[in-house]
């Protein structure tokens, strides 16, 4: 296939490129493509054997901008999709640029206050409507989409506050990007979020704490409660003292407090964004 580039701008890079600035920009990059390649070759997570089949492989870096010419590496991998099996690293490319597409419009649609609707073909594609706007796309892209929206969410965010101006990919040859995000584009994938009233009782698993931040993730595996089984990001709420907090991650379950924040997801329905604890259960 063509060779790409991943290219990062802005007043940040002029007399230098700072190391975290362009690790975070690489990093959630990679896993933007990653998420591509997990949904084709039907897996679940990359492991240490998986990133030895599939990597991205920079072939030069430029200075002044950070600019990388790119290739997808795919070697000895068997894609578990038909419509990928004999296309590989371009049809990766395909559909991740196919996903940011969607992701660009199905978040813009849900901050303008209009919900996405989907409905599925039996070859597995999918017809998305927003309004009066009809767009087609492939069946992996939903699924990609759903994967990929917090590492474009990462990326967007490195924008604005007189650091970077953009963030872009395509092919090397191209003034066409595949991938373009702009100052203006900081929040694109940003979704509405809201704070319900009154406080829900959980029982969970609290597994990751960190006292600096007084925040950290659980786990919810009891089902018939409030939320769905899963792992969740919490912060504590107003000026608690944590060490209440550091205890729970001895035990195998404790009792929660919480004001749980929703968001409409651009994938239909409303989803948990975070929740915000108030207080330990005794």
């Amino acid at each position: 296939m063509e060779e790409l580039q991943f290219k990062i701008d802005g007043p940040i890079l002029k007399g230098g490129v700072p190391l975290p600035v362009a690790i975070s920009a690489l990093s959630s990059f990679q896993s933007i493509v990653d998420k591509t390649y997990l949904v084709t070759a039907e897996k679940s997570r990359i492991t240490a054997s998986e990133r030895e089949k599939f990597y991205i492989k920079a072939t030069e870096f430029k200075h002044g901008s950070l600019l990388t010419y790119f290739e997808i590496a795919l070697q000895g991998v068997q894609l578990g999709l038909p419509l990928v099996s004999s296309l590989g690293p371009q049809n990766i490319w395909d559909l991740t640029k196919d996903t940011f597409s969607m992701l660009k419009l199905v978040c813009g649609a849900v901050r303008s206050g209009n919900q996405p609707t989907y409905e599925f073909n039996n070859n597995g594609d999918v017809d998305l409507r927003i309004g009066d706007e009809h767009h087609h796309y492939h069946g992996p892209v939903f699924q990609i989409a759903q994967l990929a929206l917090p590492n474009y969410q990462d990326l967007a965010h490195l924008l604005g506050n007189r650091k970077l101006t953009e963030v872009s990919a395509g092919k090397r040859f191209s003034s066409k990007h595949d991938i373009y995000l702009g100052e203006a584009d900081r929040d694109a994938f940003d979704i509405p979020t809201k704070i319900q009233k009154e406080t829900t009782e959980l029982k969970c698993e609290v597994f990751d704490f960190n006292k600096y931040k007084n925040a950290g993730k659980l786990s919810v595996s009891d089902a018939g409660q409030a939320i769905p089984l899963g792992e969740y990001s919490f912060t504590i709420f107003g000026n608690q003292d944590n060490v209440e907090y550091i205890y729970t991650l001895l035990k195998p379950q404790v009792t929660l407090y919480c004001l749980v924040e929703e968001a409409v997801s651009p994938f239909g329905g409303v989803v948990v964004h975070k929740l915000h604890i108030t207080g330990v259960g005794s």
